[in-house]
């Protein structure tokens, strides 16, 4: 799980990317923020817990520069397990950022955070402070002298059709594939982050030829290639044969030499019977 929280944010620690997203997701896909406008942001904060000072990490964060001024902070939190207490996670680190600034010289700016959810599953999490409060026992006449604060939740394996067309970097298609199953609806579009496209793609599908393609990618970008989603296709469609054929080679093999030349007969006309097969003689 660890390995995945680091693989997302690898994706989404590129500018291009990190932009693409807030765009699409925060503004509605309007071209609100430049990846050229972009400068990391520290994901590090600190606060005084019983113990002393703590630290907490977020997980991606940009600043919005305008010339040598930092015009806002952006936040965008992966997680695997949305909890009750979300909202608390956000007004923590929102706070130990405008806490810096309260104790700081320079000019105070806004903080907008946003949480992508990557489970697949509907959560019914409170999404504002007062609803959480409210849910402790919090009367209607105590939280209308509480300040509010709300929650921004994207599901990303349940995204529509019209949010997903917003999407014009490579988060377009981790997000089709996520949802349809393919990138069919991307086939002409160039891929620029190849090696934490796949790296991401094989974290969040276990699907390991995306990974099995990653040298040769990498090779091609470095070499000044472009390489456009229909040539990626046909790459994983060859990987994904060689694998297949790999594979009933191999189980062909081990049925011979057990003397199960029926199964063997059986497995080539069957797919149910290779499936069976390759699962009770462990062949991955």
């Amino acid at each position: 799980m660890a390995e995945k929280d680091i693989l997302e944010k690898i994706l989404m620690s590129h500018a291009d990317v990190f932009a693409d997203c807030v765009n699409a997701l925060s503004y509605g896909g309007r071209n609100r923020v430049q990846a050229g406008d972009l400068c990391p942001a520290p994901t590090e904060s600190f606060y005084r817990g019983r113990r002393g000072m703590r630290n907490q990490l977020c997980d991606v964060s940009f600043y919005l520069m305008e010339g040598d001024r930092i015009a806002l902070q952006y936040i965008i939190g992966n997680e695997t397990r949305l909890r009750k207490r979300q909202i608390l996670r956000k007004a923590s680190y929102q706070g130990g950022i405008y806490r810096l600034q309260m104790e700081g010289q320079g000019e105070v700016y806004p903080v907008i955070g946003t949480v992508l959810d990557w489970t697949g599953k509907r959560s019914r999490i409170p999404l504002s402070l007062h609803r959480l409060l409210a849910q402790g026992g919090a009367s209607r006449e105590d939280l209308e002298l509480v300040d509010e604060m709300k929650l921004a939740v994207w599901h990303m394996r349940n995204l529509s059709r019209e949010v997903r067309s917003r999407f014009v970097s490579d988060m377009g298609f981790v997000v089709d594939y996520l949802n349809e199953g393919n990138f069919e609806g991307r086939r002409g579009q160039r891929i620029r982050h190849g090696k934490a496209l796949c790296e991401m793609m094989e974290a969040l599908t276990g699907d390991t030829r995306f990974t099995d393609l990653v040298e040769e990618l990498q090779d091609r970008q470095e070499k000044g290639e472009e390489i456009v989603m229909c040539e990626y296709l046909d790459m994983l469609e060859a990987r994904g044969a060689i694998k297949g054929e790999n594979r009933l080679a191999a189980l062909l093999t081990k049925l011979y030499s057990l003397g199960r030349d029926e199964d063997a007969r059986l497995a080539l006309d069957d797919r149910q019977v290779r499936l069976r097969l390759y699962e009770e003689l462990c062949i991955g």
